[in-house]
Formats: C-alpha cells, structure tokens, sequence
C-alpha cells in the first residue's frame, strides 16, 4: 500500500516503523506549516510534503491522520469525503457528534474509516477473549487498568490546552475504558467519575469505577500528571489474567485462584504493535469493505458517547463542543 500521513508528531514514526517494517511505503506527509512538513519528509525519507490534505487525493491508497485530537475530524471529513480512505488516530474524534458526522460521510462515499485503537487488534487479545469465551477465569467479577505518565504542565501543549481536547481521558484513558470492553464485551451500564482538573479545566488525572451487566465492575484510571503502572487484571471466580503493559500487550498470564501459574502467552511484536492494524486496513480495502470488524463504526460511536458523559459527569467541555458542525 501507499500511505499518506497527516500530521508529524511524535506518534508518526512509531507508525512509519509498522507501515515500512511490513512492505507499505509510505510516501507524503502534510502539515499545518509547510516548512515543517517538508524538514520532517526530507529527515524521514518521504518523497513529498504539502500544508494540504486534499494534495492527497488520487495519490495513496490510504491516509494516517496523526493531527492533534481536535482537528481529527475536520481533516477525516474532507478526505473521506474525496473518497479517501482514512485510518484516524485515536480518539477517532472530541465527541460523539463529530464520530457520527465522520461515520455518515464515510458512508456516503464508501470511503473505508477506522480508529486507531491498536491495542484491539494485538495477537493477545484474541486469546484473551479465548480463555474468557471458554471459562477460564469464571464469572468477571472485576477488571482493573490505569494508564498514567507524568507531562510538565504546559497550557499550549495538546495535552493540556482545552482547545486542542488535552486531558488524560482522550490521550490515555481510552486504552482502560477499551480494556474493560474488551473483557466484559460491552459498554459499561453506569459508572462513576472523578477527576483533579488542570487550572484550564482538563482532567489532569482521572478514576472510573464502572458496572457491567453481567454483575462485574471495573476500577479504570488515567492520568498525564501522575506515573501509573500499566498492567491490566481480570478478576473471576475461577481464575485471574494478568496483562502487564496491556496496552500494547505482548504477555500474558493465566493465574489461579490460589496463586499459580496456569497458562502463558507471549506474542512478541512484528515491529512495534502498529503493524496489525496497518494489515488490518490493506485486508479491508483488498476485500472492499468500508469497515474493519476489529474497531466497527458502532465500536467508535459508543466509545465516544460513553468519553462524551465522563466528560460531563467530571465537567471538562471543550471549544468544539459548542460548534456546529
């Protein structure tokens, strides 16, 4: 396949890495300033750079937008619109709204859309969703993941400028709020929020106690000022699975309820992770499919909707919340 990319932060070599290490070129980059888009092409080895997403059309077979959270939609909508397929970062919009508006165009035009949300498509993950379908760990009693680091506040920065969407939830806290889907197989049925906000009114740090329908919880925290441990746990009445890293898990133990190692998986990265979604898009687009069945649209829109109330709940609203669209 041939990519473009748009945006040049940091998050973008990490998937040059995955395109180039499974065989896609990738071969232009847009960004806002055109000066910076061509220093980051020439460092990167990509043939050509433009401040304009639309150059894109007619020249890739698909497109990484990679920008801040808040222009996602905006440049998504315009490329899907020309007929451009488009893997979007996560989250694959601010809220809801956006994600629908995103989605309807995607439909109209038969451009394929997915969200990035890797960890979904991570070998792991399907043998973890095994040894539940089978029983393994009993009934679900709780699920537990925290995904934090520690930014230096900076109120220009994306992760931290309302305008930009900052905040932990929509940068690191998506990743526990996923992990308790893909245990419990759905959408929390209530939940409770907390957050500490930043002096611009983000959620620096950021605690989820969440009910399931089939009887379990999940304690779910975030946060971009404080250092959290990565590990993921799936607490039942049989047995316990212990996901260090999860969110881009490459281990995994099943543990028994007396403390024993039952089982093990160790799927090591191809590259670095980002790789199956990149061969999840090239799959999708080969067979015609506007949508993947790892990350569906319908995944996208409730995973907004569900971000769109805990963002109510701890009262964090953003600029484009009010825009129409």
């Amino acid at each position: 396949m041939r990519w473009g990319i748009v945006g040049h932060g940091r998050i973008v070599s990490t998937f040059l890495d995955a395109a180039r290490g499974v065989g896609h070129e990738v071969v232009a980059v847009i960004g806002r300033e055109a000066s910076r888009a061509a220093a980051f092409a020439t460092s990167h080895e990509i043939g050509w750079s433009s401040s304009n997403p639309t150059d894109l059309v007619g020249e890739v077979d698909a497109v990484y937008v990679a920008t801040p959270h808040s222009s996602h939609s905006e440049v998504a909508v315009v490329l899907l619109g020309a007929g451009v397929s488009v893997l979007c970062e996560k989250p694959m919009a601010v809220n809801a709204p956006q994600a629908q508006q995103m989605v309807d165009v995607a439909r109209s035009s038969g451009a394929f859309l997915m969200e990035a949300m890797w960890t979904r498509h991570l070998p792991v993950f399907g043998v973890f969703r095994r040894w539940i379908d089978e029983g393994r760990v009993g009934e679900i009693r709780l699920v537990e993941a925290s995904l934090g680091f520690s930014a230096p506040y900076d109120p220009t920065h994306r992760l931290w400028a309302p305008g930009l969407a900052g905040g932990s939830l929509l940068d690191v806290g998506i990743y526990p709020l996923t992990f308790a889907e893909l245990a419990f197989g759905t959408q929390p049925v209530s939940f409770d929020a907390e957050a500490e906000l930043s002096p611009d009114g983000v959620d620096a740090r950021l605690s989820v106690v969440a009910n399931y329908s089939a009887g379990g919880s999940a304690r779910l925290s975030s946060a971009i000022n404080t250092h959290l441990v990565p590990n993921g746990q799936i607490i039942g009445t049989k047995g316990i699975i212990e996901i260090p890293n999860f969110w881009r898990a490459e281990r995994m133990a099943l543990i028994s309820l007396s403390g024993e190692k039952v089982d093990e998986v160790h799927e090591p990265h191809q590259v670095n992770g980002f790789e199956y979604q990149i061969i999840e898009v090239a799959r999708c687009l080969e067979v015609g499919a506007a949508e993947s069945p790892v990350v569906p649209w319908v995944w996208s829109l409730t995973m907004a909707e569900l971000m769109d109330e805990i963002r109510s709940r701890i009262g964090v609203a953003y600029p484009c919340d009010r825009e129409p669209l």
